[in-house]
Order: structure tokens, then C-alpha cells, then sequence
């Protein structure tokens, strides 16, 4: 008589043990997790186990994900202003059209992530590996990629202006027509990259000897009127 009850409790368990499993806390499983739009400001999710969740428009800023796993997560049109990423991986993530205005991903792995769209205004990935990433187009103005890693990366037409490069590895990836004005680049390694029609007006220390196709050569940028300074350099998206 009592089997009714008990068929219940068993079937009813594994509900109570996935909603449980989707609290954020630090350290946490929440693989799969559907969090979309959530309001996960100053969260402290470090070290937690976001792979292949959902985190679409959610409201993440400030948030700590130091060490987290976020393999495969969607995080499309999240708002990840000043959020700590460092150390985390963010292999095949979603980032599309995210705010990443002075995030922290420094020593991030985010091997073949997608940022398109994304506003990296000032953020710091210094030894972040971003090899086979996509980031075309992507504002990343003063951004500090520093030590980094971005073999085969796609960067056509991303804004880099003002960037930190030095000693980031860029070989074989596609940087045309990427606008560099001002960007630190002594030791990077540009073997095999695609420059063509990038600008690297007063960028220094660059060495593109190796790279695939070379820069816009002075006179291309001056019949291109990029031999100034870019008029607003403080600009905000």
C-alpha cells in the first residue's frame, strides 16, 4: 500500500536534486544550468562548474568566476562589466555581443571562443589563450592582451587601438584590415598573420617580417587619412 508513496519520493528526487544543483555558490555544479537573465551581480561563483550553461542576458557584473569552468557556455548579451574571469575556462564559449568594459581574464583559456559583437573596452587578458578565437570586429580599445596567446585567432577589422601586445602570439591569425594605431607590440609574433589593410599607425616594436601579408605601408595610410590620431581615442560603445 505504501508503494505509491515510495515510486513518488524516488521519481520526485531527482527534480529536488537538479533545482539544487542550479544554486549559484561558490565551487558549485551548475552544468547545464539555465540562468538566463539572472541577476548574478557581485556573485561569487569562483571555481564552479558552468559548462554548457545558459547565461544569456544575464546580469553578471562584478561577478567572481576565478578558476570557474565555463566550457561551451552561452553567455550571449550578458553584462560582464569589471567581471573576474581569471583563470577560468571558456573553451567554445559563447560571448557574443557581450559588455566586458575592465574584465579580468587574465591566464583565461578561451580556445575557439566567440566574442563577436563584444565591447573589451579596457580589458586585461594578460597570458589568456584565445588561440582559434573569434573576434572580429570587436572593440578593444586599450585592451592588455599582453603575453597571450592568439594563434589562428580571427581578428578582421577588431579595434586594438592603444592595445598592450607585447610578447603575444599571433601567428597565422587573420588581422585584416585591424586597426592597431598606438599598440605596443614588441615581441609579438606576427609570423604568418594576415595584415593586409590593418593600420599600425604609431604602433611600436612591431615585427611583421614573417606575417602573410603585410600592414597598409605609409603612403596606403596617408591616401587613407589614417595618419592621424583617431579623433575621439576615449571613446565609449
Amino acid at each position: 500500500m505504501r508503494m505509491p508513496l515510495l515510486l513518488a519520493c524516488v521519481v520526485a528526487w531527482p527534480l529536488l536534486a537538479e533545482a539544487q544543483t542550479c544554486h549559484p555558490a561558490p565551487g558549485a555544479d551548475l552544468t547545464r544550468c539555465d540562468l538566463s537573465k539572472a541577476a548574478l551581480e557581485n556573485a561569487d561563483l569562483r571555481n564552479a562548474r558552468l559548462d554548457g550553461a545558459l547565461l544569456r542576458s544575464a546580469n553578471l557584473k562584478w561577478a567572481n568566476l576565478r578558476g570557474a569552468s565555463l566550457k561551451h557556455a552561452d553567455l550571449t548579451g550578458a553584462d560582464l562589466f569589471h567581471t573576474k574571469f581569471d583563470g577560468a575556462d571558456l573553451e567554445g564559449a559563447k560571448l557574443n555581443n557581450t559588455y566586458l568594459f575592465g574584465a579580468n581574464l587574465i591566464g583565461t583559456k578561451a580556445v575557439g571562443a566567440d566574442f563577436t559583437g563584444a565591447n573589451l573596452k579596457d580589458v586585461l587578458m594578460e597570458r589568456a589563450d584565445l588561440s582559434h578565437a573569434i573576434l572580429e570586429g570587436v572593440y578593444m580599445l586599450r585592451g592588455v592582451i599582453s603575453g597571450g596567446r592568439l594563434v589562428e585567432a580571427r581578428l578582421a577589422g577588431a579595434d586594438l587601438t592603444g592595445a598592450d601586445a607585447e610578447n603575444t602570439d599571433f601567428t597565422n591569425a587573420d588581422m585584416k584590415g585591424a586597426l592597431l594605431s598606438g599598440a605596443t607590440l614588441h615581441g609579438a609574433r606576427l609570423d604568418g598573420a594576415d595584415l593586409h589593410g590593418a593600420n599600425l599607425t604609431n604602433a611600436t616594436g612591431a615585427d611583421y617580417s614573417k606575417a602573410r601579408r603585410p600592414p597598409l605601408s605609409e603612403a596606403e595610410m596617408v591616401e587613407r587619412g589614417f595618419n592621424r590620431i583617431l579623433a575621439d581615442p576615449l571613446r565609449t560603445r
